[in-house]
């Protein structure tokens, strides 16, 4: 009874398997982190290799190598620039106030349509809030393009006009043809 109670007080002794053991019996496991590994250094690591931009006479012509290594002197440049306090101020005031409207101002937002009773008018303001965010950037400088056309668009088809508001560069409401 006493060897009995003296085995269950021991604790078990692992022993410990050689690591190609172990990597040969778990090898799905390694080949699957393979893939997360592999583009995180095509994607996170290689690109470093430019950093060195900063410390060198960069000269496009010569490329990394052949330009002139120069060590700290662009960032003493910037530090020591008499617009360095107005550029730093201003870098954090951006970020602050893009914190400040990119985070609340969405879910307020979606606060306040949730609590919108007419489908049709909270259907239509999310498509007008959202399709920014779908749409390219080329795709909606063509549409500004076509809507402020002098022959066509729909500001001028509206206001009864031909008025090239691209590129008048004073919008009185006049016609722009005769005048």
């Amino acid at each position: 009874m006493s060897k009995n109670k003296s085995a269950a007080i021991r604790p078990a002794v692992r022993v410990k398997r050689p690591l190609k053991k172990r990597i040969a019996d778990n090898w799905q496991l390694y080949a699957m982190l393979a893939v997360p590994v592999i583009l995180t250094v095509i994607y996170k690591y290689i690109p470093m290799y430019g950093i060195q931009i900063a410390f060198r006479d960069y000269k496009a012509s010569r490329g990394f190598m052949g330009s002139e290594w120069v060590g700290l002197e662009w960032f003493q440049r910037f530090f020591s620039a008499p617009t360095f306090g107005r550029m730093m101020k201003n870098t954090i005031l951006l970020s602050l106030f893009s914190l400040l409207w990119s985070f609340p101002i969405p879910i307020i937002l979606a606060l306040m349509l949730n609590q919108v009773r007419f489908q049709r008018f909270k259907r239509i303001t999310q498509t007008v809030l959202y399709a920014p965010h779908f749409i390219s950037v080329m795709v909606v400088c063509g549409m500004i393009k076509i809507f402020l056309s002098p022959s066509g668009g729909l500001l001028n088809l509206i206001a009864g006009t031909s008025i090239d508001f691209l590129t008048e560069s004073c919008y009185s409401g006049k016609a722009a043809d005769g005048e």
